[in-house]
């Protein structure tokens, strides 16, 4: 019976030792200190460091008693309300303590993602070897990889546009908005409307385009293009070539950072823009 009750109040968040004290105070009215050591299996020692314990968590009260300190159980109803009590308070100062760390952290990341994002943005630079290719082909890595991109876009930005795209020119305008505000930004891009002869194109076709030209970019159209492929500062090429086995259409990217490369991609894009037709003057027609 004892080895029970000591075991539910342990169980209860008491220690082993306190619990035995406990108990032991609810055998008579009161004790001394020395008393309790005489009776459980603690030394006196330590019965002086329970005591307090339990005075703090409501299951003992001390009372004076011929100049001397005696300690009285509380009744147990009472005393498991305050225990209760105890732990809750207990746990809600947990949950306080963790919820500000957990904005100290949110202010330091903040902070530490500024300083490491530049770190980032100035390292886009140093390539070595063949790190400076890149193969992607999961579409949401290439989705995040390609915002990464624009927003890290300074000076020039040319691109030929084509299906299928990773995200939809929709979603895609909020971020090109940010890109195309950039003073000191220049961006062609050519787009591929043999789909919209079909009619596979959305019906937002034209309302992009002309949201673009309205932010600084020249839009021209072709009716096919070789491939999807971004030129961005005349350092960073972004491009995905049709699966040559089947010729469907890929969402498979290349990334590669390497200046000559860009150049020589930016070639081809000059020949592709002088064949291309002004996007006003296609919406006439």
């Amino acid at each position: 019976m004892y080895e029970n009750l000591l075991n539910k109040l342990q169980e209860s968040g008491l220690t082993k030792r306190e619990a035995h004290v406990y108990l032991a105070l609810l055998q008579k009215q009161e004790f001394a200190a020395s008393e309790l050591a005489s009776i459980i299996p603690i030394g006196r020692t330590k019965v002086y460091e329970i005591i307090p314990a339990l005075l703090a968590k409501g299951l003992c009260m001390e009372v004076q008693k011929d100049g001397k300190k005696m300690y009285r159980a509380v009744e147990p109803k009472t005393a498991l309300k305050s225990l209760l009590t105890f732990f809750s308070q207990k746990v809600e100062e947990e949950i306080a303590q963790k919820q500000e760390e957990i904005s100290r952290k949110q202010k330091m990341f903040s902070r530490l993602e500024s300083d490491l994002d530049e770190i980032y943005a100035r390292n886009l630079d140093n390539y070595a070897s063949l790190d400076y290719i890149e193969v992607l082909k999961d579409k949401n890595q290439i989705k995040k990889r390609w915002i990464e991109l624009q927003k890290n876009t300074k000076r020039e930005m040319l691109g030929f546009n084509k299906p299928p795209y990773s995200m939809p020119h929709s979603e895609n305008m909020k971020h090109q908005t940010k890109v195309l505000k950039k003073k000191t930004m220049k961006s062609r891009g050519i787009y591929e409307y043999e789909d919209l002869i079909s009619g596979s194109i959305p019906s937002d076709f034209f309302p992009v385009f002309e949201y673009y030209e309205s932010l600084g970019e020249e839009c021209r159209v072709i009716e096919k293009l070789p491939m999807k492929l971004m030129i961005m500062d005349e350092k960073i090429t972004m491009l995905a070539l049709n699966d040559p086995v089947s010729m469907k259409p890929s969402i498979t990217t290349i990334i590669v950072n390497h200046p000559s490369f860009a150049l020589a991609q930016k070639e081809v894009f000059e020949g592709y823009w002088l064949k291309s037709v002004p996007f006003k003057k296609f919406g006439k027609k």
